[in-house]
Order: C-alpha cells, then structure tokens, then sequence
C-alpha cells in the first residue's frame, strides 16, 4: 500500500514543479506590462462612483487579467468564478494565491459590461 507524503511546503513543492514544467500564464506575465494595461483600462473605462456603497471593487489589473484568462481558455462566467477558486496556475496568474477573495461570476459580468459600455474593449486589446 502507498504512502502520500504530507508536506508543509506542498504549496511551494507545487509552485516549484508548475515553474519547471513550465506554466505559460507565467510566461505570459513576464511579456505583458498588465499594471499599464490596467491603467489604459481605467481611462477607457473609468470606475463606477462609489456613492451607492457595496464592498469595494477589485483592483483592476486583477480583473484585466481574469478577463485575459477567461478568453483563453474559452470560459464563461461561471466556469472562470469556479477555476479562480480550484486552480493554481490561474490563482497565482492573477495574483490571487494569499486572498480568500476572488471575483464570483456576477463580478466578472459586471467588469466586462463596464467595458462594453465605455466601447473601450477594443481600445484596451490593441494595448
């Protein structure tokens, strides 16, 4: 009978082995400057004023690359809410690994209405 090793650095073991294998979202990270594309999409699509309250929104270049994420690998809101809170590769791509908050499917949606709306989509792709 097999024995599984119980680590307390499994996380990092993890991380370790995803960067030898060779994670492309990584890659990806190292080539695109996503902080300017944040900004480029806060002037294409400025924040919504926060005088109606709600929980403060999430910074935006975490969104750009959630949203960069979902059309990669073709999925909808649901799907990309359900893999930010099961997979690795997209926590740490995203910058979510030490956070127990990730965007749901309702937070996703809203995000990208908010770029259809400014006609900013475009704008922020050729970015």
């Amino acid at each position: 009978m097999g024995v599984i090793k119980v680590s307390l650095f499994a996380e990092q073991e993890r991380e370790t082995k995803l960067d030898k294998i060779g994670d492309a979202l990584s890659k990806l990270a190292e080539h695109v400057d996503f902080a300017a594309l944040a900004a480029e999409t806060d002037e294409a699509a400025p924040r919504p004023g926060r005088e109606r309250g709600g929980r403060p929104p999430l910074p935006t270049e975490l969104m750009v690359r959630v949203l960069v994420v979902q059309q990669l690998y073709n999925l909808s809101d649901e799907q990309m809410e359900f893999q930010l809170l099961d997979r690795l590769s997209f926590q740490r791509f995203v910058g979510l690994r030490q956070s127990s908050q990730a965007p749901d499917r309702t937070t996703i949606w809203t995000f990208k209405e908010r770029l259809i709306k400014a006609g900013a989509t475009e704008r922020i792709f050729e970015a």
